[in-house]
């Protein structure tokens, strides 16, 4: 038998993945959420190894968790201190690259996944050659509805578009490959493609590190999509009162340096002025809720940013007393000029109310 015949009789070498899944003082969660991975190992077309780290949970935390992966095969790595989502999840993507993982999979504990998803998202890897993420559709974990699905960046507003529908997002990922961005919640990611880019942002910590890794990754020419028949469930807040301080203070900041990191030339026309504008609105507004600790840490994000401190959240101090004052005078400011916009409705003409700069 001829080395040709050989070569052809060989099956092909199933993709390494390697899941990554943070747990903080999460315990219970985590263990869900390993229960519907331990389903998914079984069926896809892959070499899974299960990575759970440990992000600097309290002792009795850390412990149980530990206890309760003994009889799973699962590997688990504790850390000291809590690194966040990128320090976290840098420390399995450092590994991926070192062992040579080609796909790694960085997946919330507060999500379950539906059977069959990580085979739609390694055959959407496989079936685009240039496709650095893939994100499956992700659904609220209550009642079922699609949360995220594919998103884009509308830089004259500096806002982000939510595509909701799976024909319209469809339709928009295949015309505007270049544009998608997808939620960090659950995304398969082609190891090579991240040692193009590099890690996740470590100055971020958490929240918009998402954003930040589709962007970098289209700037080095890869492209990121949604499986659209592929199903993640996911928790989601809904009210005002389930955003803890820390993740006020960072999307606050991450906003910021994300806009100002990103926002093509064609749209940066007294950028910084803009985002100063609106995070000061956005402060004003939740004073005028009677949200005055929220209204402290946005400020104090607002701050750092222009400060360029970045890390950890640091919204547990005192904001300066120039900045609260200033807080004020824009509330009177925002206050007069929306007077006069519900004036010019009066008249008649549209109504409008306070826009950045």
């Amino acid at each position: 038998m001829s080395d040709a015949t050989l070569n052809v009789m060989q099956p092909a070498r199933l993709p390494r993945v390697l899941v990554s899944i943070l747990n903080w003082n999460g315990t219970a969660k985590t263990l869900a959420c390993l229960d519907s991975v331990k389903n998914e190992v079984a069926v896809a077309p892959a070499d899974v190894t299960t990575l759970v780290i440990d992000n600097g949970s309290r002792d009795e935390e850390a412990a149980a968790l530990s206890a309760a992966l003994v009889a799973r095969d699962v590997v688990l790595k504790c850390l000291p201190q809590n690194l966040g989502f990128t320090g976290g999840h840098n420390v399995a993507i450092e590994l991926a690259i070192r062992e040579g993982y080609d796909y790694i999979w960085l997946l919330n504990n507060d999500s379950t996944v539906e059977l069959g998803t990580l085979r739609e998202l390694v055959a959407e890897l496989q079936a685009h050659a240039r496709c650095g993420a893939v994100s499956p559709v992700l659904r609220d974990i209550h009642d079922g509805h699609i949360a995220r699905c594919v998103n884009y960046h509308d830089w004259d507003k500096r806002k982000t578009r939510l595509i909701l529908d799976i024909e319209e997002a469809r339709r928009f990922q295949d015309a505007h490959p270049e544009e998608v961005w997808v939620d960090g919640t659950a995304v398969l990611y082609r190891v090579q493609a991240l040692k193009d880019t590099g890690p996740l942002d470590d100055r971020l910590f958490a929240y918009y590190d998402d954003d930040d890794i589709s962007m970098r990754l289209v700037k080095h020419g890869w492209m990121v999509r949604c499986a659209l028949n592929a199903t993640v469930f996911h928790e989601n807040r809904k009210e005002l009162e389930e955003f803890p301080l820390y993740l006020v203070y960072l999307l606050q900041r991450n906003e910021m340096l994300f806009l100002d990191t990103h926002t093509p030339p064609a749209y940066r026309r007294l950028l910084r002025l803009k985002l100063v504008d609106k995070a000061m609105y956005d402060a004003v507004r939740y004073r005028e809720y009677g949200r005055y600790t929220y209204s402290d840490a946005a400020l104090l994000g607002m701050w750092d940013y222009l400060r360029g401190r970045f890390g950890p959240p640091a919204h547990q101090r005192k904001v300066p007393l120039f900045l609260r004052t200033a807080c004020m005078l824009a509330q009177r400011v925002y206050a007069i000029k929306n007077a006069n916009a519900r004036k010019v409705s009066r008249r008649g003409l549209a109504p409008e109310q306070h826009q950045s700069t």
